[in-house]
Parts: structure tokens; C-alpha cells; sequence
């Protein structure tokens, strides 16, 4: 116990720098703007020109008129409902994922992602489905519809010639396209036109100005998770995920929360005795834990 305690200590302390450094930010921004900074754009975008935005520009929507959709019933109670709803969603969030870990590990990085809380922005739901979608791979569809590029479960499932899988995914967005599309075909083809016109920016540093455009960082992602299904290491698939996101920021980082869960699957999934694989790998497919 001594020992390991002392192997720990490393990074419990690492934890809790992270811890200051999210509470420090997190009260920066409830001053600036109160909370729920990222999430006054899913507030607003039923309140004029959904698509006038670009990627990286504070308060203004992206993502496909299905999201938009979803949340339309809560966009029309109070901003203190909505806001106070998709924060509660990314706090108990981000502590489900975090629960395999011990305690002196969890709260701390519990607080270094307490901007992102805050923010209401989808990264920690997203994460979420890092998790459940490789049991659900319908889940994927979120992520499709949203922040588009980070959606790699697919990838992950036809690299290991799970075609089941990658067809449920399929068929699950395609599903919520034609139904959200039929109600709103105007809104669908300005999104379309939206995400033509920002393709423009691809080559660019979008976020952190020192890391490559998404055009460059996507083909890294997409052979990070074929490496990751082939040798059945489920935990890169998060880390693929903050690669191919569009907008690499300090939020972005919180995708990596889903790496205790997925670590998990793989401890529980991994035969034992001599016939046992090298530690950390899977035998066959993942089965994430739901609980």
C-alpha cells in the first residue's frame, strides 16, 4: 500500500494542479460572463439567422437543426432552466466517468474539467458516448450531428469488420436526418452551405494557434483508431476524438474523460491465465460498463 501510494503521488499531485488551474478558469469565465457561456448558443439559435457563425467564434451555433431541434422544447423555458439543465447534465457527466478511478484522482480532475461544466458545451456528453456507444453504436449519431468529425466509433467498428455495428450507427443517423430534414428542409440545406463554406478554414489552426488545421490533424485521428481496433486499445478512441475535433481548446481535453471507463471494459474483457494477451488489451469486441 505504501508503495503504491508513493507511485501515485506523482500524479495525484499532477491532478491537483489540473484542479487549480480548471477552478481558477472556471471562476474567471463566471465573472466575465456567468455560466453557460457555450451553451447561450443553443439558447439563441432559434432566436435569429441560425448559421451566420464560424467555427471558433463564441455564441453562435453549429451544429446540425437536429440538435437544434432537441433542445427547442427547453429553449423555450428561462435561461436559468436551460442553463442550470445542460450544466447538471455535464457535472454528473464527467463524475460517471470518472468513477473507476480512486478518489484522490477523480475529485481533482473532477475540478480541472469544472470549466467545461460550466460551459455547457458537449464535449462531456460526447464522451459519454465514447463510452456507451461501443454497446449502442446508435448513440454515434450524437456526435455526427454535432461536432461531426470526432464521431469514430464507426471507424473503430469497420476496422474490426463489425459491420452490425456500423450499420446500426448508419442507419440510427440517417433515421434522425430524414425525420429532423422533413420538418425543417430549409434549415438543412443553409447547414449544408454552412459547412461547405467552413471547410475554407481546415488547413488553419482552429483553437491552440500551434496545432495543425483539422484537414491535417483528421488523417492522423482515423489511423490512430484503425491502430486502436487492430490491437484492441478502446482507449484511443478519445484520444482520436480531441484530434479530429474541428476546435481543439481547453474543453476539447474533457473527451479524455472517458478513458477510466473505457480502461475498465478492458480490465473486465481481458482474458486471465497463460492464453492472456498483453495488459490493456481486448480479445474481441469492447463491451462498455453502463454502470
Amino acid at each position: 500500500m505504501e508503495i503504491d501510494l508513493r507511485r501515485r503521488l506523482p500524479l495525484v499531485v499532477l491532478c491537483f494542479v489540473l484542479a487549480s488551474i480548471g477552478v481558477i478558469e472556471s471562476m474567471a469565465h463566471l465573472q466575465l460572463t456567468g455560466p453557460g457561456w457555450d451553451a447561450a448558443a443553443y439558447w439563441d439559435a432559434w432566436r435569429g439567422s441560425m448559421y451566420d457563425g464560424s467555427v471558433g467564434d463564441p455564441g453562435h451555433y453549429l451544429y446540425s437543426p437536429a440538435f437544434a431541434q432537441v433542445v427547442w422544447p427547453l429553449a423555450h423555458t428561462t435561461w436559468p432552466v436551460f442553463a442550470s439543465v445542460l450544466i447538471a447534465v455535464n457535472g454528473i457527466g464527467l463524475a460517471w466517468l470518472l468513477r473507476p478511478l480512486p478518489i484522490t484522482l477523480a475529485v481533482p480532475l473532477w475540478l480541472a474539467g469544472s470549466q467545461e461544466v460550466l460551459s455547457g458545451n458537449i464535449f462531456i456528453p460526447m464522451a459519454v458516448v465514447a463510452v456507451l456507444g461501443m454497446r449502442t453504436p446508435a448513440l454515434w449519431s450524437f456526435v455526427a450531428l454535432t461536432k461531426i468529425t470526432p464521431a469514430l466509433g464507426p471507424v473503430w467498428f469497420a476496422a474490426r469488420g463489425e459491420w452490425s455495428a456500423v450499420l446500426k450507427a448508419a442507419l440510427a443517423t440517417a433515421a434522425v436526418v430524414l425525420v429532423s430534414a422533413s420538418m425543417a428542409p430549409d434549415l438543412w440545406q443553409q447547414w449544408f452551405g454552412f459547412l461547405v463554406d467552413q471547410a475554407r478554414l481546415s488547413g488553419g489552426a482552429v483553437g491552440y494557434e500551434f496545432l495543425p488545421g483539422p484537414a491535417y490533424r483528421l488523417p492522423v485521428a482515423l489511423a490512430l483508431v484503425v491502430w486502436g481496433a487492430r490491437t484492441d486499445r478502446v482507449w484511443v478512441i478519445p484520444v482520436a476524438m480531441v484530434v479530429a475535433s474541428p476546435f481543439i481548446w481547453n474543453g476539447t481535453l474533457t473527451l479524455l474523460a472517458a478513458i477510466p471507463r473505457l480502461r475498465a471494459a478492458e480490465r473486465r474483457a481481458a482474458p486471465r491465465g497463460p492464453a492472456a494477451g498483453p495488459p490493456g488489451q481486448l480479445p474481441s469486441s469492447t463491451s462498455a460498463p453502463t454502470g
